[in-house]
């Protein structure tokens, strides 16, 4: 199944999107909006969602990966 690695990278800390809101600042809404390619995430989102998940590359959260 293919996803996008901010959906791999959540699911591997066992995080809900609720959970990972509350890290990011980013709403849950848009990050399943983002999570299912309804909606391309501003920089500074992708940078919140990177810090929140303790990733490097924030643009990488973008990338299709398996799941």
């Amino acid at each position: 199944m293919k996803a996008i690695r901010l959906k791999k990278e959540r699911l591997a800390r066992n995080m809900k999107k609720s959970e990972l809101s509350r890290a990011s600042g980013v709403q849950a809404g848009t990050i399943s909006w983002i999570e299912e390619g309804r909606f391309k995430p501003y920089p500074s989102q992708l940078e919140k969602l990177a810090t929140a998940l303790d990733m490097d590359e924030p643009q990488s959260l973008l990338e299709e990966v398996e799941l």
